[in-house]
């Protein structure tokens, strides 16, 4: 046989061998571009609950304050993070009048892509805001008083009312004591229920605060860490009472106190540590949102950045950090909790469910 010939047979064996393999003599599809599998999204790429980016999703995990009126540089700093609440209180003073608070408030609500809550302290006797159109009810406060302290504040655009305090006072030298309901748990559960109600009334959220609970120390978290050496029959029989009253009224947030309780984490403090968490959602059942105190105040200070702080606070379980008084230290923190979940320190599925938390609160 020729050469030319071998080759032509060697060819048509080829074809057979593959048709034979086959099945058809169809040529087997390519798959198109679209068709082919991507890479998983790295978790920066991501888009979490409601449709956000991971930077809004941080932004909406803050709430923040900050000191003085509105400037050009704090509305593009706004725009930029879009911090998913706003925190007023006297010491910041943002706003002195009813109708200035009220644009105050509603032009940062303009920036929001999301969401925003707008958040005051309104206890009633010591701690009240500084509007006019406000009535400051002496302590203890019923369903009606906080009502209507409540509606004065919707009216003005907030939208969370940072209470009740469900702090049970040891006494005199607590220093909860004119802000709290009383010495007696069952006197402060039956106290903090009604309160709920009346905030609830109004059309705004509360928060319960501040667990696992700050009225049995002279100290100020203010400007150290509280250490408060109790077990776990007494939080059980003193200490939780008020806040399982909260909860039983479908209290929106509850507020974690800077504060040292040896029994829950001999290490940290109980806003920094997943035991407390563990204790609010399976012993209490509350399955609302958790926010942290001020993460500016001397408890934290004194041993742990803001920053680094309020990714502890998210990484143990909470759903929202608080920064009070000053921007630049807002922002600090903005980019530390980014910095966290780029790392996989803070991962993206505990932001997304705290975000996920956030977002099925209800409407105020």
């Amino acid at each position: 046989m020729s050469l030319v010939l071998r080759r032509i047979a060697l060819a048509l064996a080829v074809v057979a061998f593959s048709i034979s393999c086959s099945g058809s003599t169809a040529a087997l599809p390519r798959p198109s571009p679209s068709a082919i599998p991507s890479p998983s999204a790295s978790p920066t790429e991501q888009l979490g609950p409601g449709g956000l980016t991971l930077d809004e999703e941080i932004g909406a995990v803050m709430m923040v304050g900050f000191q003085g009126p509105l400037t050009d540089a704090v509305m593009s700093d706004w725009r930029q993070r879009q911090f998913g609440g706003l925190l007023v209180v006297n010491l910041n003073h943002n706003a002195s009048s009813p109708d200035a608070m009220r644009s105050f408030v509603s032009t940062i609500r303009s920036t929001s892509r999301h969401r925003l809550v707008a958040a005051t302290d309104q206890e009633g006797g010591f701690v009240c805001i500084d509007i006019s159109s406000v009535p400051c009810a002496p302590m203890p406060v019923g369903q009606a008083d906080t009502t209507r302290m409540a509606t004065a504040l919707r009216s003005l655009g907030f939208d969370l009312d940072l209470g009740p305090v469900s702090d049970v006072c040891s006494g005199p030298q607590s220093v909860m004591w004119g802000r709290c309901y009383g010495s007696g748990a069952a006197a402060v559960a039956g106290a903090v229920g009604p309160v709920v109600d009346g905030i609830h009334a109004a059309g705004m959220l509360s928060a319960a605060k501040h667990f696992p609970g700050h009225g049995d120390t002279s100290v100020s978290s203010e400007t150290q860490l509280p250490r408060i050496d109790e077990g776990h029959d007494t939080l059980l029989s003193r200490e939780w009472p008020p806040f399982e009253a909260a909860i039983a009224h479908q209290t929106d947030f509850v507020l974690i106190g800077h504060l040292f309780y040896p029994w829950i984490d001999p290490h940290r403090s109980a806003d920094l540590s997943p035991n407390t968490y563990d204790l609010l959602r399976a012993d209490l059942k509350f399955h609302g949102a958790i926010l942290s105190d001020d993460m500016e105040m001397g408890a934290i200070t004194a041993s742990t950045s803001t920053p680094e702080a309020a990714v502890e606070f998210l990484v143990a379980g909470g759903d929202m950090v608080m920064v009070a008084h000053h921007l630049d230290t807002a922002d600090a923190t903005y980019d530390a909790i980014k910095a966290a979940v780029t790392s996989g320190r803070l991962p993206r599925s505990r932001l997304d469910d705290a975000v996920t938390m956030l977002e099925a609160l209800r409407d105020a």
